[in-house]
This record gives structure tokens, sequence and C-alpha cells, in this order.
């Protein structure tokens, strides 16, 4: 009798657990995080950083976007891929443009070739704040 009690208050929490999962799940908000606290124990983590463009280059092969961004604790650089690039376009949005200008990003830690980078998550994940 005592093991029936158990089960079934313990089905319950399971089942409004995973209820309070979905409903809560986009309200899940990336970890906001300074240049220099980024390391390798935080890859493939989704992070915030604010901070200013330094320089926007675009590769000679592809229609991909390297930003170096910088917030006073360190600079990192930020990979915007052709999807976003397209999307941002859309929203009249100039990458080239963005040298100097302060701005919140939102994307997954990576490293490459030894270095800690972030790929942009989607082009909703840039914002200009200046």
């Amino acid at each position: 009798m005592e093991d029936q009690v158990i089960f079934k208050i313990a089905l319950a929490t399971s089942i409004l657990g995973l209820m309070g999962m979905m409903f809560f799940a986009d309200d899940i908000a990336p970890r906001e995080v300074k240049i220099m606290d980024l390391n390798r124990g935080m890859l493939d983590e989704d992070v915030s950083v604010e901070g200013v463009v330094q320089s926007v280059k675009k590769s000679s092969q592809s229609n991909t976007y390297f930003m170096d961004i910088m917030d006073g604790t360190g600079k990192i650089s930020l990979i915007i891929f052709d999807s976003s690039v397209q999307d941002l376009q859309k929203a009249n949005i100039s990458i080239s443009g963005l040298s100097n200008r302060r701005v919140k990003v939102t994307g997954k830690v990576s490293e490459y070739q030894g270095k800690i980078e972030i790929i942009l998550k989607d082009a909703s994940s840039l914002k200009l704040l200046a």
C-alpha cells in the first residue's frame, strides 16, 4: 500500500515537472558573460556577450563574416554564417556597417584552432545597442 502512494506521488511530480519544462523552455535565457570569463568548460553552451565591434571581415570563400568584439575585459571572434547573414540583410542590417557599434550577441561557444569563439545563434541574436 505504501509503495503505491509513493509511486503516485513520484508520477505526479514527474508529470508536473515535464509540463513546467515545456511551458518555460522558451523563457530560459542564455547566460550573460564577460569575454574574459569564456573558457573551454563552456564549449557548446549558449551565452550572451555585450561589447563594441572592433572589426568586421568577410570570408573570401563564402558568405561568412567574422567580427571581433571587445567588452573591456577581452576580445572574442563572432562567426556569422550565411543563413544568419541573409536574415540580417533582410532586416536591413548591414554587417559591414557594424564597426564601432555596441552590440549584444547570443551564440554557442566554440573552439577553432585552439581559440575560443562564439557562433551567432541566428539573426535575432544580434542586437544593436548604440
